[in-house]
């Protein structure tokens, strides 16, 4: 009972961040889930979880939502899932952390960069790199805000599309490893336990983040996802032995 207890704690929690920030939360929940459950089943009930926790962000939040993005997203997630399906179980994953931080960085405070990066980025590849690597990595959410953070100025608006985009890959992650041969059925009770978490959390962040103004949140985003980058790049580092 007492995991049970912590581990519906711990969603609500990671939820509520999400919802307040639109990222975070999945990110340690990904890093706390090996608490309670066989590394098999960490990345599909992560998805589980996930798409729960931006489901109900987003049905919260419905009305904000920028659709626009949301085909260009969608196609391009359909090619991410092929490819890195094809490589799911052989692909080497060691570098992806260490790629991803360092674009996150180089993004976010290198003008240069961010300058040359627009004119190439779009959602099309977007959806392809966060679909493929959805499949592999817990929490890949930090590139699509960022991206958003680049083309939307109000946060309930960053916060809404990135739920729905998030939640798609939550979605195409779980069809995959079902495909694959992942048994859901054997979790349903902790599956129960972290939607409900989840959703109560999305609602409680929602509530939050509706009380901070938008200029203060959005300089908040972008140091929230600096030091999330630099934790994931030192970590990389360390364990390819660069440090």
């Amino acid at each position: 009972m007492l995991n049970e207890i912590t581990l519906f704690s711990l969603t609500t929690i990671t939820s509520a961040i999400a919802g307040i920030c639109g990222l975070g939360g999945g990110m340690i929940l990904a890093l706390t889930l090996p608490i309670f459950l066989a590394p098999a089943a960490i990345i599909p009930i992560h998805g589980v979880t996930q798409l729960a926790s931006n489901s109900s962000r987003l049905i919260f939040a419905f009305k904000d939502v920028h659709w626009p993005f949301v085909p260009q997203f969608v196609l391009g997630g359909i090619i991410g899932t092929a490819l890195f399906s094809i490589f799911l179980v052989n692909l080497p994953t060691d570098y992806i952390p260490l790629f991803i931080s360092t674009y996150l960085l180089l993004s976010l405070w290198l003008k240069a960069f961010s300058h040359v990066m627009n004119k190439i980025e779009n959602f099309y590849v977007v959806g392809c790199i966060q679909a493929g690597l959805g499949l592999l990595v817990g929490a890949p959410g930090p590139l699509t805000i960022t991206f958003l953070m680049k083309r939307l100025e109000d946060k309930n608006q960053i916060i809404a599309t990135a739920s729905v985009l998030m939640a798609l890959t939550n979605l195409n992650k779980i069809i995959v490893y079902g495909f694959l041969g992942f048994h859901f059925s054997e979790y349903l009770d902790i599956m129960a336990i972290t939607i409900i978490g989840a959703t109560l959390g999305s609602f409680i962040g929602t509530k939050l983040r509706n009380k901070i103004p938008n200029k203060p949140f959005m300089r908040s985003l972008k140091w929230l996802i600096t030091l999330m980058a630099l934790y994931t790049l030192t970590n990389a580092l360390i364990s390819l032995g660069m440090i």
